[in-house]
């Protein structure tokens, strides 16, 4: 008899691939009756990653977002969004009380003027391939 190992692939499901902003980005998260701020870690054509410090709501439902780069005047309003994961940062500062979480995004349909935004914001705005999570 044969023996045969099976090995576990990790198998990479995103389309597009994800880059590292480089200068400092937010990310405001909107729903119905919530807004929900944070920095981007990552961002892609299809999607982004944001980490935000947990407050008394956190959004269950995201509807739009929109993207601000800090201290350059680009904004990108009103970009349709689905959430697809949030989860808790493990703080590396023991003593904190803050709670940090990652909230991953998917863009929904962009029109031609938001993909023309989020092309520029790409190449100007970001540094190398991210690591996936």
């Amino acid at each position: 008899m044969e023996n045969i190992s099976r090995k576990t692939i990790n198998v990479e499901k995103r389309k597009f691939t994800r880059f590292k902003v480089k200068d400092i980005s937010f990310v405001l998260l909107k729903s119905v009756s919530y807004e929900e701020l944070g920095e981007i870690v990552n961002i892609s054509k299809g999607g982004l990653a944001f980490q935000y410090l947990v407050g008394e709501n956190q959004i269950k439902e995201s509807v739009e977002l929109d993207i601000i780069l800090a201290g350059n005047g680009f904004h990108m309003k009103k970009i349709p969004c689905k959430t697809i994961a949030d989860f808790e940062i493990i703080n590396e500062i023991y003593f904190s009380s803050l709670k940090m979480r990652r909230h991953s995004i998917k863009f929904g349909e962009l029109d031609n003027n938001q993909i023309s935004e989020l092309d520029y914001f790409i190449r100007q705005h970001t540094i190398s391939e991210a690591q996936a999570v």
